[in-house]
């Protein structure tokens, strides 16, 4: 994973992808309907964020163990 990027700057971009896909998330939510394609994007939107908040943890305790 590590390709010359500190870990503080793999945490900095897993932060702001998270961010970037909670403000799609929240503006897809804000709508009233939601087409079958969009209900797809908030299912793949959800799953995305989590994965970049469990890779922030992860790196999170790594770094309380050193």
């Amino acid at each position: 994973m590590d390709n010359g990027k500190s870990k503080e700057d793999l945490y900095e971009e897993a932060k702001s992808r998270h961010t970037s896909l909670e403000r799609r998330l929240q503006m897809l939510l804000k709508k009233p309907f939601l087409t079958e394609s969009e209900e797809i994007e908030v299912r793949e939107l959800k799953k995305k964020k989590l994965y970049y908040k469990d890779l922030m943890e992860r790196m999170k305790k790594g770094q309380e163990e050193e």
